[in-house]
């Protein structure tokens, strides 16, 4: 079988879609995690693990391991420092290329995977660009495929709770595609643009000198949380809607 990421036919390992330790907040006791659906025909389940899929050979997956792996411990352990009168955090001090691919990352899986619980998600010739990137070990520029982190009014302790796919925005955010997701208790907003390099807020991207910037927000990010969980509700997932 092919690995997706180097495309050479080798032995293919159970590759996460997402790492698990992304998972971590969302085990019960038992070490199982609720799924739901806004899909009325889709019943809530519960699942002893993260999702994974048959993607990529034994060397590619260690190359994947070593990204998380710094991501988890920058998530983990990293100090965040509090600046503009309250409206952003920042990570600092953070290496470039393994947390820029690490991003990339998140968004490629979710393109490439077949697995029905992850939303189909359609980069077009950006999957083979982000694919040629990662297996170079090529982050790019800030714009280049960047990634806008978000801590919603909701509070990180409760969204830690919660891990959403990837999914397209309904309108372009300035001109540009973008996908927004939930990971680590932080709303995600992946930009995917033939021409990012003219994105108006590069400021908003994780810098070569290893500032990250995660903003402090209310509006869009809790409003859609609110839908989210309204539609939940009326696929029968929740028992009270929020």
């Amino acid at each position: 079988m092919v690995c997706r990421l180097c495309k050479e036919d080798k032995p293919l390992r159970e590759s996460h879609i997402f790492p698990e330790w992304l998972y971590k907040e969302l085990y019960d006791d038992n070490h199982r995690f609720f799924v739901l659906s806004t899909d009325v025909k889709k019943r809530r389940g519960t699942r002893p693990r993260g999702i994974y899929e048959r993607l990529l050979c034994h060397e590619c997956e260690q190359r994947f391991s070593k990204w998380e792996g710094y991501a988890r411990d920058v998530f983990n352990n990293q100090p965040l420092k509090l600046i503009e009168d309250n409206r952003v955090v920042v990570f600092s001090g953070l290496q470039y290329t393994p947390f820029k691919l690490f991003q990339m990352s998140l968004i490629w899986r979710a393109s490439i995977t077949s697995r029905p619980e992850i939303n189909r998600i359609d980069l077009g010739p950006h999957a083979e660009r982000i694919r040629k990137m990662l297996f170079e070990n090529r982050p790019g520029e800030a714009h280049e495929y960047g990634s806008i982190l978000m801590l919603p009014a909701l509070g990180q302790e409760l969204m830690q709770e919660f891990l959403y796919p990837p999914e397209r925005l309904p309108s372009k955010l300035d001109g540009h595609s973008a996908y927004r997701a939930v990971f680590g208790g932080l709303f995600w907003l992946f930009i995917v643009s033939n021409h990012s390099a003219r994105f108006p807020h590069k400021e908003v991207f994780l810098s070569r000198d290893g500032r990250l910037p995660v903003f402090k927000v209310g509006g869009p990010a809790v409003k859609f949380m609110q839908q989210l969980a309204s539609d939940f509700f009326a696929a029968g997932m929740l028992n009270d809607p929020v």
